[in-house]
């Protein structure tokens, strides 16, 4: 039978013409405009609107009919076509048949084949799996047997190798009936699985009694022989327990020596109970050091910490609760704080009530012979309050405060050696824990009594720590934070709140006080200064620093808020009272001349340059401590890298005093200034022009020349006026009072030459006057004085050139030159009307 190719498909194809449409015969007719049926309103428009309505209507059957009509040969020609197509249609169909008959037996045989062979593979599958069955079943009795026979025997390397050799049969085999059939004998009668656990059983009883034995005798070598065996016939957790209370009781040797010291009358050291919880500490971190690797060598990685840690880490809480309360009971510790709280300042006080009257008064009391810098001085019994004594307060931070820095290196210890990830430690190790054992097959445990802490790898090696790889057990994933859960911890924090915090407190606040009891003026230096100087930031350096140490974020966080708020109202703000204060006391004596004025106004100089000087001098000793305290090397050392960025935010939260000191320096300095110099700075300029004329001819000028009568007058005015403040004040606070000075004498000089009148030689005097003022007080400050007169020295510009050029074009081509001009175009044209032609 002939199949036809595609050819006889389309030999016969027929293509279809479109239908016609109206539009390509005949013209398109327009819709007739209907009436909106809304809008009629009588019947007449009714009527005409329905006959619209029905011509329309009759226009489009018209319309359909021609439509019909006109496709009705084009259908007739398409129903021809597709006649023709039915016997091709038909031929197609019956080649499909016959195809169909063909490919139907040779399915069915594929069909059975295919069966078959699933049958086969069945059977091959089940015999497969009969035959493993019967070898593990056949090796779990061997190994049953013969590790019956190792225990009786005792020889536990072979006892363990058949152990495990049993161990790695699948559980659903062990189990099964068939091995339930199999596996009993007359000398184990019992199903598999309960022979395999007595015999685990006694194996763990007798690997504890010997590694207990071991270590009793410090056989290093057969303690770590047995110790390796646990986790090898599924006694991990067991032996972690063992070896956990085996690592306690090395802790609790510790603790009887620390025991000892606690009664042996030592107390008598400041540092004497930080130095036994520092050994504590050291001891810890020795054992985790040795015992950490060869646990999770043979135990899986990340053991160490969840099995054998805790224990440790509760012997650690229980000897250091003992320290701590041995620290709190000898130390008088709450007795001590119950005074500190129970104090009441009087310093404070007694600067915002008192009035001095003296100058020594001013400074608190006179004969200082020493300072609190030395915890001691010759007249500390002066007017002392009663209180807790600073020294013993002292003592009680400085060894709280190493005790909780101890305890700061220990969690960054624990936290980067007993982390899961993957940076916890450094050196590269075997992936698995066969390839555990058999690199280390032979290493002896290490020596476990030992307790020095000579070794390198200790609390400062803590980065070498091994890594944890958190994919080997899934269940340590989530590493323990043995720090954060430590009630030692918590205790050390809440000491740090509740002890800490409110006697450092009382200590700075209380330093500061003594400081100016006994402050003391020292004027025969140059620049004047005060012994509350070097004693308020030698005690603000010693608690600053004291506050680092604790390594303690939470504890830096609210010392900071303290120490700010205690340097600016116990320090900043009791200096600028006392300045106020004798400001009100002498300020009587100030209204009437002679010598009480005069002696008034010396002491409230000495008094406000000397305090003037402490606050200048005061803003760099700020800088230059937290420079020393907040350095990124103390913070490394100090806080964790997660706690730098805030431990630096804190200190540097402080730096906001540096600009206290500064604006109160400001404030004050403008204080002085406007009682004491700004009144006579009028008469300095009235002095300095009395009887000056500038309508100088050429014999007037030259007198003039030869007199110069303004710079010399100027000058020992000038030099009357500031031989006061020269050399006693620092240069900072000279150069700012020199400027107010000058910002103050400057405004009414120019009112005083705006109002006088200049004749060519008397504008080109007045040049030569100014100059020679501008060039002494240039010799007196390193402040940029000539920026400070560039309006006078642009009024004696203006004054000094031609008459004929115009204002406008003066002022135009003066900035095309480069002049960057003060005064304005009014300005230049009133000072060009003061020269008399």
């Amino acid at each position: 039978m002939t199949i036809s190719g595609p050819s006889d498909a389309t030999s016969s194809k027929v293509t279809l013409s479109p239908l016609p449409t109206k539009e390509a015969n005949a013209p398109t007719k327009q819709t007739p405009a209907l009436a909106d049926p809304s809008k009629l309103t009588s019947r007449s428009a009714v009527v005409q609107a329905l006959s619209d309505l029905s011509s329309y209507s009759a226009s489009l059957d018209d319309e359909l009919v021609s439509l019909f009509e006109e496709s009705e040969p084009v259908v007739t020609d398409a129903r021809r076509s597709i006649a023709a197509l039915a016997p091709q249609v038909q031929l197609i169909q019956e080649e499909a048949d016959v195809l169909d008959r063909r490919l139907q037996s040779s399915a069915s045989v594929a069909k059975r084949i295919s069966e078959r062979v699933r049958l086969l593979d069945e059977e091959r599958k089940r015999i497969a799996l009969a035959t493993e069955w019967a070898v593990r079943v056949a090796e779990l009795k061997s190994s049953l047997s013969l590790l019956a026979s190792a225990v009786e025997h005792r020889d536990w390397d072979m006892a363990t190798m058949h152990c495990r050799r049993a161990l790695a049969i699948d559980p659903a085999i062990r189990s099964s009936q068939f091995a339930a059939a199999v596996v009993p004998s007359t000398d184990l009668p019992e199903l598999p699985e309960t022979t395999l656990l007595e015999l685990r059983k006694t194996m763990l009883t007798a690997f504890t009694d010997a590694f207990i034995r071991s270590t009793q005798n410090k056989d290093e070598k057969e303690a770590s022989r047995f110790f390796k065996l646990f986790p090898q016939v599924g006694w991990k957790k067991e032996g972690l327990e063992v070896y956990s209370s085996f690592a306690r009781s090395m802790v609790r040797e510790k603790g009887r020596s620390i025991t000892d010291s606690l009664g042996s009358g030592k107390a008598q050291n400041p540092t004497h109970f930080a130095l036994l919880l520092t050994s504590l500490f050291e001891h810890l971190a020795s054992l985790i050091d040795m015992h950490q690797p060869v646990v999770d060598r043979h135990y899986g990685l990340g053991n160490f910490s969840h099995g054998v840690m805790p224990g440790l880490q509760d012997e650690c809480d229980r000897l250091g609760h003992r320290i701590m309360d041995s620290w709190r009971e000898d130390r008088s510790v709450r007795r001590r704080l119950d005074e500190v709280q129970a104090y009441r300042f009087t310093g404070a006080a007694t600067a915002k009530h008192t009035q001095p009257s003296t100058f020594k008064a001013s400074f608190g009391v006179p004969g200082r012979t020493a300072s609190p810098a030395a915890e001691s001085t010759a007249n500390s019994s002066f007017d002392e309050p009663s209180g807790p004594d600073g020294r013993e307060v002292s003592k009680i931070l400085t060894e709280l405060a190493a005790m909780s820095s101890r305890w700061g290196y220990y969690r960054r210890f624990l936290q980067s050696r007993l982390s899961s990830g993957p940076d916890a430690g450094g050196g590269n190790r075997p992936k698995t824990l066969e390839d555990e054992r058999a690199a280390q097959a032979d290493e002896a445990l290490k020596d476990f009594r030992r307790t020095s802490v000579d070794r390198r790898s200790s609390i400062a090696s803590s980065a070498n720590a091994p890594p944890i790889d958190a994919e080997q057990d899934e269940e340590l994933a989530d590493s323990i934070d043995h720090a954060t859960q430590s009630k030692l911890g918590q205790e050390v924090l809440e000491s740090m709140s509740t002890l800490y915090i409110p006697m450092e407190t009382w200590f700075l606040r209380n330093s500061l006080e003594k400081a100016f009891r006994i402050d003391q003026p020292d004027t025969i230096s140059r620049p004047y200064t005060s012994s509350i100087l070097d004693d308020a930031f030698y005690v603000i350096r010693i608690v600053l620093a004291r506050i680092m140490s604790t390594s303690s974020l939470a504890t830096l966080t609210e010392m900071t808020r303290v120490v700010k708020t205690i340097v600016e109202e116990d320090y900043i703000e009791v200096i600028v009272r006392k300045m106020e204060t004798l400001w009100r006391t002498i300020s009587g004596s100030m209204t009437v001349d002679g010598p009480r004025k005069d002696a008034a106004s010396r002491e409230m100089r000495t008094v406000f340059i000397t305090y003037l000087n402490v606050l200048d001098v005061s803003s760099t000793y700020m800088s230059r401590v937290l420079l020393e305290v907040g350095h990124e090397s103390s913070l490394a050392r100090l806080f964790e890298p997660s706690e730098q960025d805030e431990a630096s935010a804190c200190v540097q939260s402080l730096s906001s005093l540096v600009q206290r000191f500064r604006s109160s320096l400001r404030t004050e300095i403008e204080h002085l200034f406007t009682q004491l110099t700004a009144p006579r700075l009028r008469a300095l300029l009235m002095d300095t022009y009395r009887d000056v004329s500038y309508m100088l001819d050429d014999e007037a000028y030259s007198s003039a020349e030869s007199r110069d009568l303004v710079r010399r007058r100027f000058v020992k005015s000038w030099d009357l006026l500031f031989h006061h403040f020269r050399g006693v004040f620092t240069d900072a606070n000279f150069n700012t009072y020199l400027s107010m000075a000058l910002d103050a004498l400057l405004k009414p000089w120019e009112g005083m030459v705006l109002g006088m009148r200049f004749t060519e030689l008397g504008a080109l005097k007045f040049d030569k006057d100014l100059r020679a003022v501008v060039g002494f007080l240039t010799d007196q400050t390193s402040l940029p004085i000539r920026d400070k007169f560039t309006r006078l020295q642009q009024v004696s510009y203006v004054l000094n050139l031609d008459g004929g050029e115009d204002e406008g074009d003066l002022y135009q081509n003066a900035v095309a030159s480069g002049i960057s001009w003060r005064l304005s175009m009014a300005e230049v044209r009133s000072v060009r009307g003061l020269r008399v032609t």
